[in-house]
């Protein structure tokens, strides 16, 4: 649990912005809480790079330092958040997946619009129902239930939207591919459409790193790293390296495990291709003996209370 005696933590944000009807599948940080959090922590801390804050942890320091991350690289982030990051003079990092750029929409995000727009219920019928016609050797294995939690992962989530989520995040790729794009039609969304909406362009990012902000890599198709083989996780990494070089002119060192996994492979790989920093959603302060590929860090609702 979050407390001011934390000497070197890190923040993550996803979403910022106030509740819309268009997206009721995710769960924003509203504007007005995003600035009174940072406006706490540039009070109680010194707002620095992922990389900074956690050589002084490792270094023992005195000084309390916190860095501000964002995932996924979302309009509203640069819409909402990064003016008030200039007020407060705080620098973030801003962590990008480089597949949307070409129209592409992540997994999460395909799941986040779905549940915008369609009961949960409904969506968890659908898909064991494309299961048994499509998969039916792997009913046993991915069929979600409704009356039980399938991991202790999201329990700020009611059971059926944990379930539908964690399923989706670890369903193999041909599979969860296939019933999403299955959704998205059945639905009539439009990928492309959605992606240009919700994602920062190139143009952005260029302006986010003018106006001193860091910038990390996410990936490019945002899979989880720990059920994808190394084959397809050094050439998704290779990807995304060779595009936020044509962006920014330099790569990244810092990254972010898209759904917060990883394993001893996926860093390893990492670590060969040049990664110094990754940040996970463990929640709690940096501490010394803390690896450089498995730093730890806070959700905005960890320190929403103290904050407000």
């Amino acid at each position: 649990m979050f407390s001011l005696e934390d000497n070197h933590i890190i923040v993550n944000y996803h979403y910022v912005e106030d509740p819309r009807p268009d997206k009721q599948g995710i769960a924003p940080c509203f504007v007005s809480d995003f600035e009174k959090q940072v406006k706490f922590l540039s009070e109680n801390y010194r707002i620095v790079s992922v990389s900074e804050v956690f050589r002084t942890a490792k270094e023992n320091g005195s000084e309390k330092l916190c860095a501000i991350t964002f995932d996924d690289g979302l309009n509203d982030q640069y819409d909402n958040a990064l003016p008030i990051l200039k007020k407060y003079k705080a620098p973030a990092t801003f962590f990008i997946i480089t597949s949307v750029f070409s129209g592409r929409l992540p997994t999460a995000h395909k799941i986040h619009n779905l549940l915008s727009r369609v009961p949960v219920g409904q969506l968890v019928d659908k898909f064991n129902g494309f299961l048994k016609e499509f998969y039916p050797d792997l009913v046993e294995n991915y069929l979600i239930p409704k009356d039980r939690r399938l991991t202790q992962k999201r329990l700020h989530e009611d059971l059926i939207t944990a379930n539908f989520k964690e399923t989706m995040i670890m369903a193999p790729e041909d599979m969860k591919g296939r019933f999403l794009r299955f959704g998205f039609k059945t639905f009539g969304l439009n990928e492309k459409k959605i992606s240009k909406e919700l994602f920062m362009d190139k143009d952005r990012v260029r302006l986010l790193q003018k106006a001193g902000m860091y910038i990390g890599n996410h990936s490019h198709h945002h899979y989880a790293l720990n059920v994808i083989n190394e084959e397809t996780l050094r050439n998704d990494l290779r990807l995304s390296k060779d595009v936020l070089l044509d962006i920014l002119g330099e790569q990244p060192k810092v990254f972010s495990y898209p759904h917060g996994r990883s394993n001893d492979a996926a860093r390893k790989i990492l670590q060969e291709e040049g990664i110094e920093y990754a940040v996970t959603i463990d929640k709690r302060a940096i501490e010394k003996n803390d690896e450089p590929l498995l730093i730890p860090r806070y959700d905005t609702n960890d320190i929403k209370r103290l904050a407000s």
